[in-house]
Formats: C-alpha cells, structure tokens, sequence
C-alpha cells in the first residue's frame, strides 16, 4: 500500500517499552523505505519467466516480496499510538475535524497532482483510459472498490482506497474494543461483512464492485484488516509498556527470518499453482505476512538490534520520509515513461525514482502537508 502516509518533525527517540502516545519511533520511519523497496521489486517486470532451474525460483520469489503488509501495519500501529483515547467512544483523540484533516493532508494532495499528470499524460497517449469518469473514479479513490477499475491511473495506488476505509474506521473500531468487543474478533466480523457485500453486490455484476471473494480479501479493507488490528495490538502493548526489554534480538530476527519464508512459501505456492487466488497464497499474504511482520514490528520497538540502529541512521529517515512519493511514482504510467529513457537495469531505475521522490517530497509533499494540515505541530513517524 503504501502504503501511504508520512512524516515530519521529529522529537526524542522513545526508550523501548515507554508509553508515550507522541514518541518518536525512527526505525519505522526507516522501515517504510524497506517497504517501499519491496513493493518496487513486486512490481518490477522481471521479463519472461526462465528455464526451470535457480533464475525460475528467483524469479518466483522477487515476484511475491510484497512491501505492503508493513504499511498497513505500520499505518494500525501510528493512528492507535496516537489517536486512541483509551475510552469507549467514537472520538479520537484531539477530536474528529482534526483527525481527518490531518489523514487526508499526509495522503491526498500529492496523490491529486500525480493522478492529474498521469491522466494528462494518457490522454496525450490516447489511452482508454483518459475519461473523465474514469478521472472521477481515481480522485475520489472510490475506484479500489471495482475489480474492472482498480489498476487504473496510478495502479498501486489502489491501497489508498484500503488504507482510506481503515483511517475512517479506526476511532469506531477503537471504540468497539473499548466496549467489549475483542479485537481478535473484528476482522472475523469485517470479513463476514466483506462476505455479506460480494453475496449483495457481486450478481449485479457492475463493474466488478465486490465482484468476487478473491477480490474482496485481495483488495479491500474488510479483506485486509488483519495488518491493521496487529499493528493496533502492538501499539497497545507498547503503550502500557508489556512489550518488555528482551535481552539479544531474537524478534527482530525472527521476523526477518520468518517473513522470508513466507515470501519463499508464497514462491512456491505460485510456481505449483499459478494462481494469486489460490487459498493457499491468500492465507499466506492475508495471515503469513502479517505475522512476520507483526513480530518484526515488536522487535524493532522493543529491541536494541543492529538494524534497528541502521533504520533509525540519518538515511533511512530521508528514505522513509520520501517512501510515500517513491510509492506513488515506481510504477505506473509516469513511471514508465521516465524509465524508457533509462538503462534496462533495475538499480538504475531503483536510485533514480528514489532522488526524484526525493526532490519531490521537499519541494511539493512536505510544503502541501504542511499547508493542508491542521493547525497543531504534527509528530512525524
């Protein structure tokens, strides 16, 4: 996803186990570039599939990394950490103006420009694409709600639909929990609501709107939550300091290691299969990765490991910081374009969408979040 929020002040570096709703968390800022990253080589055209042998299971395996579980966890994580007011109501914290204006300001102005460009630039294409209703569609970000429409414009940009219902949910969900309904319970309860909406909408046949089960898991909220509400766990956690102090980093580890098997599990699933709708690569993406990701997460808030350190260096926090503009710009029509007048190698590609989204991100996205925003000095993670 991605995927898809950001970024700017920073205050004192929180000591793992400290449960102050503003601490600054610099390795996930740093996280976010490696999420980034991933999500480029998922999409990276890697050319025709090889020979059986090493390059085919390489191939397989560079295919399934996928960036985007880290955002929707890191995204659950950051709105609990800072918003939830620990109450059974429906207000979160700082109130519901605030709350919204703040969302839409780290996601929509920069995602309003790039889709009118990449629209200006297939209508100079000539593309199917380039109509107004279509244009409608992907400003609104009411396109992820369609099979038929989801990849068009800014293809990935299809999770800032997803990531647009959970921010919306989030103080209701909060709520919820506060008022006795578990959270381990309320993705089994939007994954019956996901089910109930394919079952209404989907013999109606409408452009693909909830047009399939698959679809639903792959691409909507109802289908995704389960990244979000352990993202929410652990900032719980976290706050009432019952993450701990563990001596070494066997969580950081961990799930490193763990995420890496689910990615080569992914592999090979889709090597026998051939399928992405396939239920085993489904619990993989919607259960493994989440997972892996969730005990990463852990590690890096409560651990004092060597990649800790290497997120939070000065690096990964201008990455981090720009990741939402690389997000938006590695694929895609604009993307494209760019990449026809580089050399055909991915790093080259890698390191020249990185500077772009760079320069991008202090000279057009910083500016628009900081003038959109409300008006109160915004933590950045």
């Amino acid at each position: 996803m991605p995927a898809a929020e950001s970024y700017a002040l920073a205050a004192t570096q929180a000591t793992p186990g400290t449960s102050a709703h503003g601490a600054y968390l610099p390795a996930l800022t740093g996280l976010r570039a490696i999420a980034a990253w991933l999500v480029f080589f998922n999409h990276y055209p890697l050319g025709p599939l090889p020979p059986p042998g090493p390059a085919r299971a390489l191939q397989y395996f560079a295919d399934e990394l996928h960036g985007l579980p880290l955002l929707l966890l890191l995204s659950g994580f950051l709105i609990a950490l800072r918003y939830d007011t620990g109450t059974p109501n429906f207000r979160p914290r700082g109130g519901w103006r605030r709350y919204l204006q703040s969302r839409i300001a780290r996601v929509y102005p920069l995602y309003a420009l790039l889709t009118l460009a990449t629209f200006a630039l297939l209508w100079r294409w000539h593309s199917p694409q380039a109509t107004l209703p279509q244009l409608l569609l992907n400003l609104t970000l009411l396109r992820g709600f369609f099979d038929e429409y989801k990849f068009t414009g800014i293809g990935q940009a299809w999770s800032l639909t997803l990531l647009e219902c959970f921010y919306l949910a989030a103080p209701l969900l909060l709520g919820l929990r506060r008022r006795g309904v578990a959270l381990w319970a309320q993705p089994l309860l939007l994954l019956a609501l996901g089910a109930g909406l394919v079952a209404l909408l989907a013999p109606l046949n409408w452009h693909g709107l909830f047009g399939s089960y698959p679809f639903m898991l792959g691409y909507t909220f109802l289908g995704h939550s389960m990244e979000f509400f352990i993202g929410v766990w652990l900032a719980g956690r976290y706050q009432a300091g019952r993450l701990g102090t563990p001596a070494g980093a066997w969580r950081t580890a961990g799930g490193v290691l763990l995420w890496i098997a689910v990615t080569v599990a992914l592999g090979l699933t889709q090597a026998q299969f051939h399928n992405p709708d396939h239920p085993l690569t489904l619990v993989l993406n919607l259960v493994g990765l989440p997972a892996a990701g969730g005990l990463l997460f852990a590690g890096l808030v409560s651990e004092h490991s060597w990649f800790r350190h290497l997120l939070s260096g000065g690096i990964f926090q201008k990455l981090g910081r720009s990741s939402y503009a690389f997000y938006l710009l590695h694929a895609g029509p604009l993307a494209f374009w760019v990449y026809d007048w580089l050399p055909g190698f991915w790093l080259v590609k890698l390191l020249a969408i990185q500077a772009v989204s760079y320069v991008i991100y202090l000279i057009i996205e910083a500016p628009l979040q900081k003038l959109f925003s409300a008006k109160k000095k915004q933590i950045q993670y």
